[in-house]
């Protein structure tokens, strides 16, 4: 029993150990799929970020709005000393019965010297067209702000996967760079051991030289071109420069089929966020020409006011609460009616049509434009696939052929020119190869783009 309980507890031991360098790895894991690349970016994105406040304004531009409309209550407190009170003139009969008309005036001050007076008003809105029309408008454009969140997670997740690829793409490069040089390292010194030797010639050395030389400085613009594309990469994802990144994927997983074409006469234009975002603003339009409208008609709000007002000789009297203050209230309706402003109103009207209109123009024009896109990007998407299938096979063929001359070069029944002809032509074909993967990428996303469906992966 005592062995078991020994076992038990280091068996314990054992899986604690393991949960907690499971989790630290985890917690300094730094490799990031594009999924994760895209998660990480529509967190901390300032772009995202900036959006995600446009939210928040137009869901609090919606709510004062709507308080318009709820129940205005003021109240106000006046304390007033009348230092100097002002003069009244009066005829001079009403202090003499036998004074004339042309007797001079009597200057006679009226008041207290302290006075105060506390009310509280109440005012309700009863009807207002344009309360009513802006409360609508207000929560279209929170609509708006939304559907411009929805554009700039698109914009994001276009950002963020170009960036990737274009990472991972100068990831694999520089892997092959490095291999090619090591490739020629080796070379270089089975030449120079054979010209050594009396079994080659010292042009034979230069020659794989010269190569090398180039596949050196090769790999230098490389490195530095993996190093831009992973700040390039941190920067659209609103990382930390300092914060270290590896990218966790391999080109050999990306899927590059033609994607199912689709016929543009059924494309669903509301698909792309920008003909989505140009129908929310011709809405905007209709209600702004309806706001106008609505302002001919009358308005009509509810007051209601209660209050205390004192009048005394003493300061100290005044904040006495007793038969100092008396109390007064009312209440009542009032009815604004517009008659005549200038044809204000009207020229207003108009110019809110005319802002419809190229509205209404500029969707026509989007429609055209997505058109275009969508045939464009469906063309690139082929042409590129096509290529890079082309460049794919150039890619085999010559690595096929460095390796025969190899061996022959080995064997002694090949030359160097041949050798570093091949292994030139190779170096050239998988830089055609990459470039070509790329741009067969770019023009996935592009078409996904295209057709609405980026992000929705």
């Amino acid at each position: 029993m005592y062995l078991n309980t020994i076992r038990n507890g280091i068996l314990l031991f054992c899986l604690l150990l393991t949960h907690l360098t499971f989790s630290q790895d985890n917690e300094n894991n730094t490799a990031y799929s594009l999924e994760e690349c895209v998660e990480f970016a529509l967190k901390n994105a300032l772009a995202v970020k900036n959006a995600y406040i446009d939210m928040q304004s137009a869901d609090a531009s919606v709510n004062e709005i709507r308080a318009d409309g709820l129940p205005q209550i003021t109240g106000q407190v006046q304390l007033i000393d009348n230092y100097n009170l002002q003069t009244t003139f009066l005829p001079a009969i009403f202090f003499d019965e036998n004074a004339t008309d042309d007797d001079p005036a009597v200057p006679v001050k009226f008041g207290v010297r302290y006075s105060g007076n506390a009310s509280v008003t109440l005012n309700q809105l009863i009807f207002d067209g344009t309360f009513f029309l802006g409360l609508r408008a207000a929560k279209t454009y929170k609509e708006m702000a939304q559907k411009n969140m929805e554009r700039t997670k698109i914009e994001t997740v276009e950002a963020i996967s170009k960036a990737y690829y274009g990472a991972l793409i100068n990831e694999e490069r520089l892997a092959l760079a490095e291999e090619n040089y090591n490739r020629l390292d080796t070379l270089l010194k089975q030449t120079t051991a054979m010209y050594e030797n009396g079994f080659s010639e010292k042009i034979d050395v230069d020659r794989i030289r010269v190569n090398m030389n180039n596949a050196k400085t090769q790999l230098s613009n490389l490195k530095q071109m993996h190093d831009l594309s992973i700040i390039l990469l941190k920067f659209q994802m609103g990382m930390d420069m300092n914060e270290p990144v590896e990218l966790e994927g391999d080109i050999s997983d990306i899927q590059l089929d033609l994607l199912e074409v689709q016929s543009i006469d059924n494309f669903d234009f509301n698909k792309r966020i920008e003909y989505s975002l140009n129908k929310t603003q011709m809405e905007l339009d209709q209600l702004n020409i309806k706001r106008y409208k609505v302002g001919y008609y009358p308005s009509l709000y509810a007051f209601t006011s209660l209050g205390a007002n004192a009048g005394v000789e003493s300061r100290g009297e005044l904040f006495k609460v007793g038969d100092n203050w008396f109390s007064n209230g009312n209440y009542g309706l009032t009815l604004n009616i517009p008659i005549f402003d200038g044809l204000r109103k009207k020229y207003q009207i108009e110019q809110a049509r005319l802002s419809l209109i190229k509205t209404e123009n500029t969707g026509l024009n989007l429609e055209q434009m997505i058109i275009t896109e969508y045939t464009q990007a469906q063309v690139n998407l082929e042409s590129n696939v096509n290529i890079l299938e082309s460049e794919n096979e150039n890619m085999e063929l010559a690595e096929e052929i460095y390796k025969v001359t190899n061996i022959k070069y080995q064997e002694g029944v090949g030359s160097s020119f041949e050798l570093v002809d091949a292994e030139t032509s190779l170096t050239q074909a998988q830089t055609n190869y990459y470039n070509a993967l790329y741009n067969a990428l770019i023009a996935k996303i592009d078409y996904l783009k295209a057709i609405g469906e980026l992000g929705s992966e």
